[in-house]
């Protein structure tokens, strides 16, 4: 016998039943309907896609159901909002820099962020050996001077639900995907800006000149690995075209292993232990710039409330000039996560 699919009686109330309690849409229905209750195919699906299943409303290709579907009943109405904000989400996952950056991520239900922040002197936070009566030394956390600024990325949705009503799902759901996509583009510059620039607490980065201007090499990747402290390492570089294919025609990186690495799964070769990220948008991060990090010290991600749609409009089918949103800052844990290299300077 074919098990049953939990009851839930959906209402749009539960979108700000979800804010309150600081949580998602899709993680208040798995509070409501937990997964673990099921076994098999169902046991899979997350309680979001349970109750698509529920309402017979089909997202998947080649068979996906047209827009209306989801507008059948006052019920499954109440799931478009999530809908579009997970094909939203799934764009951005899709396109983001952010895991290769970020060490931790805090949710807050506000525009600014106080951060926290630890004395950097080794001295200060190193742990040492001591004699019997000594007093032990001191590491300080405290909070940063300045708070750490919150923005807003966001998109309108330019659309009548007329021109979209009969439109598959799944292609409705390539556009949305693309609009993560943008989101996650604007973000991921962002976070770059930060660590270039600083989150506000007088904390820009310093770089290093290469040896030789205009020349990237070998030895300067060697530098930048050891550049890191005792405590850090070189996990991430971050850099542009230009100097991915510089790194790539390096002889070091030209070994028969590597080669065939790069032409069955399209990973780059691995640089010094460290994750090669291609990221091909200049509007922050220069040309010429090899950008290393930490990321295990890097980067705390604040967010508000995830991505964030106009739910009374989307459930009332007004598509017209409707936004998708995203409220994030970033804030420096570590300074001495981050090292750079500049390859053309004067």
């Amino acid at each position: 016998m074919k098990p049953a699919i939990k009851e839930i009686k959906l209402e749009k109330e539960m979108y700000e039943e979800a804010r309150l309690k600081g949580t998602s849409f899709s993680n208040l229905l798995e509070e409501l309907d937990p997964s673990e209750e099921y076994s098999g195919e169902l046991g899979k699906l997350s309680a979001f896609e349970r109750r698509l299943a529920y309402h017979g409303v089909k997202v998947a290709p080649p068979n996906a159901d047209v827009l209306q579907k989801f507008f059948a009943s006052t019920a499954s109405t109440v799931l478009f909002p999530e809908y579009v904000a997970s094909q939203v989400h799934a764009g951005m996952l899709a396109t983001s820099i952010l895991p290769e950056l970020v060490a931790t991520t805090t949710n807050i239900d506000s525009h600014t962020y106080k951060k926290l922040k630890m004395n950097e002197s080794q001295a200060n936070r190193q742990l040492q050996e001591i004699a019997e009566g000594a007093e032990l030394p001191t590491t300080t956390l405290q909070t940063a001077e300045h708070s750490v600024e919150l923005r807003k990325f966001g998109r309108l949705l330019k659309a009548s639900y007329e021109a979209l009503r009969l439109q598959r799902i799944n292609v409705v759901s390539v556009f949305l995907q693309r609009i993560g996509a943008q989101l996650a583009i604007d973000e991921s510059d962002w976070a770059l800006s930060v660590i270039l620039n600083g989150d506000g607490n007088t904390n820009p980065l310093t770089d290093t000149d290469s040896e030789v201007s205009g020349t990237l090499d070998y030895d300067e990747l060697i530098r930048l690995y050891l550049a890191f402290t005792n405590g850090y390492r070189l996990t991430t570089i971050a850099v542009g075209d230009t100097l991915i294919r510089t790194i790539l025609n390096m002889s070091e990186f030209k070994d028969p292993e590597a080669g065939f690495g790069f032409q069955k799964t399209g990973e780059f070769v691995s640089p010094v232990g460290a994750k090669l990220v291609r990221w091909t948008s200049t509007a922050v991060l220069p040309s010429d710039y090899v950008l290393g990090l930490d990321k295990r010290f890097a980067l705390e991600q604040i967010t508000e409330h995830g991505v964030i749609t106009e739910v009374d409009r989307l459930i009332d089918r007004q598509l017209e000039q409707t936004s998708v949103s995203k409220w994030t800052g970033f804030a420096k844990l570590h300074d001495q996560a981050f090292q750079a290299v500049d390859v053309t300077h004067a």
